[in-house]
């Protein structure tokens, strides 16, 4: 997000809306003020200190047409309830879930917060996580959240995990315990150009249960591609007790 086209708030948000803290909403109506804050998709105004201007809020698209029940690939025949990945072998995770697909403003959206560190942009997608799952309730009963782990080298170069804030801020906002369940044991080469099947091939034994229980657990996501990162994180919870796992990511790639 700009503000008066000269000043990101990754650069001045962070600093300045932990200074005026205090003052509540007097606060931050005196930072809109002095640096109207702009739309992170068209550019335009937007309300107070939010990233998405409304017009744009309301344009962002779901996931539409015919879906697998379980992964929401998009079905060619609408006969069908699965798509071949999940028609052909089990999957580790029970249902995944996405607000909509990548190639839209919610892609946007994602790359604004992982790669420039956007905060604004953390609060407008926990939001819209956490409205997704009291409408849709695609999930039923949550016992905890957790998310995809980083490698230490990997959270060092980042800076954050950007999985693990979304979570803690859904957790926050459904009143449902989060926790770190899971810990990435090795470095693996980028998944970008891989094909389905060499992704996972590349992830098996990456993640491991450093907390072993029983009950449902949501793993939490930016991105959801060809699902073999969260396949190998819900294999490492069954393996370690938990009967069903659930996935929820901001977009669909």
């Amino acid at each position: 997000m700009i503000t008066s086209g000269v000043i990101r708030t990754s650069s001045f948000g962070w600093r300045s809306t932990s200074f005026l803290k205090p003052l509540g909403r007097w606060g931050e109506g005196l930072l809109s003020l002095l640096f109207p804050p702009r739309c992170v998709l068209c550019g335009g105004a937007c309300d107070g200190l939010d990233p998405v201007c409304p017009d744009c809020a309301a344009e962002l698209p779901r996931l539409e047409g015919p879906r697998c029940y379980v992964c929401q690939e998009e079905l060619k025949d609408p006969a069908l309830d699965l798509c071949p990945a999940c028609g052909t072998r089990r999957r580790e995770f029970d249902v995944a879930r996405a607000l909509g697909p990548y190639r839209s403003g919610w892609g946007t959206l994602v790359r604004e917060f992982k790669f420039e560190k956007e905060p604004a942009i953390a609060r407008f997608l926990i939001a819209r996580l956490a409205e997704y799952v009291r409408e849709e309730e695609p999930f039923g009963n949550i016992d905890r959240i957790t998310y995809v782990p980083m490698t230490r080298a990997d959270r060092r170069a980042r800076g954050f995990n950007q999985a693990r804030i979304l979570a803690h801020g859904l957790g926050r906002r459904l009143g449902i315990p989060v926790k770190r369940l899971l810990a990435k044991v090795r470095q693996t080469p980028a998944q970008a150009e891989l094909s389905a099947a060499a992704r996972r091939k590349n992830l098996r034994g990456a993640f491991k249960v450093v907390r072993s229980g029983q009950g449902t657990v949501l793993i939490v996501d930016d991105i959801f591609t060809t699902g073999a990162t969260v396949e190998e994180c819900a294999r490492a919870l069954k393996a370690g007790g938990y009967a069903r796992v659930y996935v929820l990511a901001v977009a669909r790639a």
